[in-house]
């Protein structure tokens, strides 16, 4: 290894173990002989402890700028938002320190920062699951051992208000007053239960008279499995109608192409109105009417594993989120969600002729 004068700057020369030739320029003196003396100190040093201490070095936001790229890439673009938003608002002093260095007396103290600076326990939570799936990476590369994250203690998360889902009649109400694909849209949600983003993926060829398919292609990417939904007569023969209706056919969307942002506004617009009017609510959504059916199944004698699986998630899920109260007066059920359907339409009201014009 030596430095040499080169036009304007210096060139510093070394081999490698192999005995490879390498070479480095460099603008001042004292730059070049502070490379030179580093590269002699890792030959001293060796190879196996040279590269120990040189990730021993690397922080968390250096490994952010470099080793978690490739990750990243395989990330969807929302998901990738979602760690920005960490970096940006709540990573803090963390990413100054060495990953060697985050330990889980470190990572407690940080959450405790965060508790105190006025952040929510679900924003916490959300931090710490986006810090997991970085050192989770970091460990990948050989860069840490463990990833801490697994063995801290993490806050509670916050009381979520229960979801108050519509009555079986106030359901029929509300989709009394629409047809077309409006109608289908709530048909979907509100009689099978599906939720937002497989009412705009489902094809005509996942329904098949009786059943609708939906795949895991067409679900959230959490969702188990392949689940095959038997739809309600009533619901079935609506469904035909709409599609000899609208001319869809084969792999063609159910409801037609819709984005997700074209769905909120069709909700908003055509949808909530109404919905305010018939029953005095401003908080209901599409995903209400996925927890509406969640309760129907109930109304029907449906047992929690029975109502997980048609619903797409786990008994667990269904327990803590779906699994509303029932309120029936009286002892009154009914054998299937199909004669809940009929019963509920005939206490609500016929169509007009401007509801069917919509």
């Amino acid at each position: 290894m030596s430095v040499h004068k080169r036009g304007d700057g210096y060139r510093v020369r070394w081999r490698d173990a192999s005995g490879k030739a390498h070479s480095q320029q460099v603008d001042s003196y004292t730059d070049a002989v502070a490379l030179d003396t580093d590269r002699r100190r890792k030959k001293q040093l060796g190879h196996d402890l040279t590269r120990d201490l040189d990730r021993s070095g690397v922080t968390l936001a250096g490994f952010l700028a470099e080793g978690f790229k490739s990750y990243a890439a395989t990330l969807s673009p929302k998901t990738r938002e979602c760690y920005a938003w960490a970096y940006d608002n709540h990573f803090g002093d963390l990413l100054d320190e060495p990953l060697a260095a985050i330990d889980v007396g470190r990572l407690m103290d940080h959450q405790a920062q965060l508790l105190a600076s006025g952040r929510t326990a679900n924003t916490v939570r959300e931090v710490m699951l986006k810090l997991s799936g970085i050192l989770t990476a970091a460990v990948e590369r050989g860069l840490i051992p463990a990833n801490p994250v697994r063995g801290m203690r993490r806050v509670p998360a916050d009381p979520s208000e229960d979801v108050n889902p519509l009555s079986p009649v106030d359901l029929e109400r509300i989709v009394a007053r629409f047809d077309g694909r409006s109608r289908v849209m709530l048909l979907l949600a509100g009689h099978l239960g599906l939720r937002p983003l497989e009412v705009r993926k489902a094809r005509v060829s996942d329904f098949r008279g009786s059943t609708l398919t939906v795949s895991r292609a067409r679900t959230k990417s959490t969702a188990a499995r392949t689940r095959v939904i038997d739809v309600p007569a009533t619901t079935a023969r609506e469904i035909k109608a709409w599609l000899l209706q609208s001319g869809y056919r084969g792999d063609d969307l159910l409801v037609g192409p819709i984005s997700p942002e074209s769905m909120g506004r069709w909700w908003r617009r055509e949808i909530a109105p109404v919905v305010a009017e018939i029953t005095g609510r401003d908080d209901v959504t599409l995903y209400t009417l996925r927890h509406t059916h969640a309760s129907a199944l109930h109304y029907c004698g449906w047992t929690v594993p029975d109502a997980a699986e048609r619903m797409g998630h786990t008994q667990v899920i269904h327990l803590e989120t779906y699994a509303h109260p029932i309120k029936v007066i009286g002892s009154q059920r009914w054998r299937d969600v199909d004669a809940l359907i009929r019963e509920s339409r005939g206490k609500a009201p016929k169509r007009t002729r401007k509801a069917a014009a919509r």
